[in-house]
């Protein structure tokens, strides 16, 4: 759904087959996606980001095109993806734009690799706080995870319903372009050890939660958050802002947990506005 504004690309790293987009010229920008989600997610912000940067949109691995293989998806092993994904890339540093999952991967991976990350931009990021919807806990429990990710439950709607303030953005073709990535085969199985790699019964697990030490990071960071956001609370983004004092922090009024698609001219400047610092 991006090949209007870029170039589809395919390319092994560490032996998957991933995806990715890329599209404009000038300083690299790597955005990152959510659990369960794909490059879709970017499809309102690529092309006015391209006019000035060089965006690259991938998806990861388990998610989108890209391959889903029987791995452990912990997130360890996924920072170091990453960082090979940028190395490839052959483009020095670059600015890391990350939303939910993305987020808290994009944030742990400045934080182990700061000498490849420019910038880092979050949005409705994980890895912030332990707080995180009930519907992202209860899979993470044996059976229940099981019922929701084996295909007879069909969770694609009523977890972007969830996820957007304005319930009409949830539209019958992001449904059925996220439905179709995540049946193919192993993307369910990889969604659920990803849920049980990061998150409990009692939320993001501790280890994750990395609020804090974003106070030692020296690169500009910026972090976007839907006030109305009930996948993750805006008080992480609060929390994270009082941690290190050259945060640039926006929160939008009436937006969920996706502002990029949710309010996309106002991320877009935003964004943009970041970037070219």
């Amino acid at each position: 759904m991006l090949a209007n504004v870029g170039e589809s690309k395919f390319v092994d790293i560490d032996g998957v087959n991933t995806h990715y987009v890329v599209a404009g010229e000038g300083s690299p920008v790597l955005l990152v996606h959510g659990l369960g989600a794909s490059m879709v997610v970017w499809r309102e912000n690529v092309a006015a980001l391209a006019q000035r940067f060089k965006v690259y949109v991938i998806d990861l691995p388990g998610h989108g095109d890209t391959d889903k293989p029987d791995i452990e998806y912990d997130a360890e092993s996924t920072v170091e993806y990453i960082r090979k994904f940028v190395e490839f890339l052959g483009v020095g540093k670059i600015a890391l734009v990350g939303n939910s999952l993305g987020g808290g991967l994009a944030l742990m991976t400045a934080l182990a690799h700061p000498e490849i990350v420019s910038k880092l931009a979050l949005v409705s990021s994980g890895s912030l706080g332990r707080e995180v919807s009930i519907w992202l806990r209860l899979p993470s429990l044996p059976v229940i995870g099981e019922i929701v990710t084996n295909g007879s439950v069909d969770s694609t709607e009523f977890m972007l319903q969830k996820a957007f303030f304005d319930k009409s953005l949830a539209t019958k073709e992001l449904v059925a372009e996220l439905r179709r990535t995540n049946s193919l085969p192993g993307g369910r199985k990889a969604v659920l050890k990803i849920i049980r790699n990061f998150i409990s019964l009692l939320g993001v697990k501790r280890q994750y939660v990395r609020a804090r030490d974003i106070g030692r990071l020296e690169m500009p960071i910026l972090i976007v958050w839907g006030a109305e956001d009930k996948v993750i609370p805006p008080k992480h983004a609060y929390r994270a802002a009082r941690n290190n004092s050259r945060v640039d922090l926006h929160v939008f009024s009436a937006c969920g947990h996706m502002a990029q698609l949710e309010r996309p001219s106002e991320f877009n400047r935003i964004a943009l506005e970041f970037l070219s610092e």
